[in-house]
């Protein structure tokens, strides 16, 4: 089991086809999402992640709300 409070990280191992094992909420807006992985694909899928454009996408949405601030 390996777990990530990532909703980015988490969308694309659903996307990928990895199955959500359990999830918890830590406060509003902000869970703790568990899944079934082995750490030797968890490790492979976070270097997918990174070479994904989703990863782009995520880095750009938080230079917009940067700039809110």
């Amino acid at each position: 089991m390996n777990s990530t409070t990532d909703l980015w990280f988490a969308a694309f191992l659903k996307l990928k086809g990895i199955e959500l094992h359990t999830f918890e909420v830590l406060s509003r807006g902000k869970g703790k999402y568990t899944f079934a992985i082995s750490n030797e694909d968890w490790k492979k899928m976070k270097m997918d992640f990174m070479r994904h454009d989703i990863s782009r996408l995520k880095q750009i949405m938080q230079e917009l709300k940067d700039l809110l601030y």
